[in-house]
């Protein structure tokens, strides 16, 4: 019986010692992209990107899943450094696992501007916005989303156009 205890004691240090390493390096990479004199270098955004998902993924019920993940895609589309592929695949594991998040919202409307502006495959753009308008009609981000699915597609002359019309 006390083996079995050493055992399960070990394993919980283990365990908790881990997830703390990642909270660590998740650290260390966001002062070497983001601190004071960085001049971030696109191995350590990978680096940073993948180490937020990963966190997410070994602590799916952790209060920093969620933000870590939506930090991750805040990166990877600002950036870019992986592809937009990798965009879409966080946000959609945002919006799946945690669909009650209070960023989870703007996740969405990133992937539809990711498909959009990205990918240039405006069809999938507007199936995302409109999944959006169904699952988040109450988000302050509805307007957005309805301007953008009005104007998808058009040049920037159609635009100035319809702009100056409205006024």
């Amino acid at each position: 019986m006390k083996k079995i205890l050493l055992i399960l004691s070990l394993a919980l240090m283990m365990a908790s010692c881990g997830q703390k390493m990642t909270v660590e390096e998740i650290n260390k990479l966001e002062s070497q992209v983001f601190g004071v004199g960085a001049s971030p270098e696109k191995e350590n955004i990978v680096k940073l990107v993948d180490a937020y998902v990963l966190y997410a993924k070994q602590n799916p019920d952790d209060i920093k899943s969620p933000e870590y993940l939506f930090k991750a895609l805040d990166v990877a589309v600002g950036i870019n450094a992986e592809g937009p592929q990798k965009a879409i695949d966080i946000a959609d594991v945002m919006i799946e696992q945690y669909p009650d998040f209070e960023m989870t919202p703007m996740a969405m409307f990133l992937k539809g501007f990711v498909y959009e502006n990205m990918m240039n495959d405006n069809d999938k753009a507007l199936d995302t916005y409109h999944q959006f308008l169904e699952k988040y009609p109450n988000s302050p981000l509805v307007n957005d989303v309805k301007s953008t699915i009005e104007n998808i597609g058009l040049t920037p002359e159609e635009l100035i156009k319809k702009f100056e019309g409205n006024e």
